[in-house]
């Protein structure tokens, strides 16, 4: 019998307004697997209005939530980081989409 453990890190971020009511949040999950993290924002918005063809209509997507989401990934990438190089991968795949699974030749 093989038994197999993972152990993950999850980060989130929730960011509320002076009425302790959630804007949005950011959501990522961490295997230390050399991936690049995936950050999920959620309920950063809603709809203002609808046009005639009933397609909800935005607020663009303010600065605030832009920086959010930047310094949120750069800790991701920090962490998975770490995480990766404790399980002997090679850290800096994880700036790269899908370097984790391109196959190193040392011939």
């Amino acid at each position: 019998m093989e038994i197999q453990k993972q152990t993950t890190t999850t980060l989130t971020y929730v960011k509320k307004n002076e009425k302790g009511q959630q804007e949005y949040g950011l959501r990522t999950v961490l295997a230390g697997d050399g991936k690049t993290p995936r950050v999920m924002t959620v309920g950063f918005d809603t709809p203002i209005g609808f046009d005639d063809t009933g397609k909800p209509i935005y607020r663009e997507i303010d600065e605030e939530l832009e920086q959010a989401q930047q310094e949120f990934m750069a800790e991701a990438i920090k962490e998975q980081k770490k995480l990766s190089e404790a399980n002997g991968i090679d850290p800096s795949v994880v700036n790269i989409i899908g370097a984790e699974k391109e196959e190193v030749n040392n011939d």
